[in-house]
């Protein structure tokens, strides 16, 4: 009993504290994520900055799809980076991982995923 007080409540080491997971269900599926490592996606948050530059007044549809593609990228780096279980992997090919373009083929767990990804390595926004 005294185990458990201490292990919940005493100091922790400093890997467990760098290691430190969260399980989520998003639409019934188990993900086991990991806090990002900020530095290593601020330039991809100026991607998701630059959003709303899709819609602009005079913006050709070259211009759009390629925005798009960027954005795409970096959902998937931010996955890459986070999610620990199911293994993912960038390759079709490589067996026993799941394709990481397959996540886009529900969107809205996609988006689910990013928003709790976020949510667990930054906390949630304050209304």
């Amino acid at each position: 009993m005294l185990k458990k007080l201490l292990k919940k409540f005493g100091p922790r080491s400093l890997d467990s504290a760098l290691n430190e997971t969260k399980t989520i269900y998003i639409d019934r599926v188990r993900f086991t994520i990991k806090k990002l490592n900020p530095l290593d996606h601020l330039s991809g948050a100026k991607i998701m900055l630059q959003n709303y530059d899709i819609y602009k007044v005079g913006n050709t549809k070259e211009e759009a799809e390629q925005s798009s593609k960027k954005i795409k990228e970096h959902y998937i780096d931010i996955f890459m980076a986070s999610v620990i279980h199911p293994v993912l992997s960038r390759d079709k090919d490589i067996p026993y991982t799941v394709y990481v373009g397959d996540i886009f083929n529900n969107w809205q767990l996609a988006e689910d995923l990013y928003m709790a990804i976020h949510e667990y390595t930054y906390g949630k926004k304050k209304t």
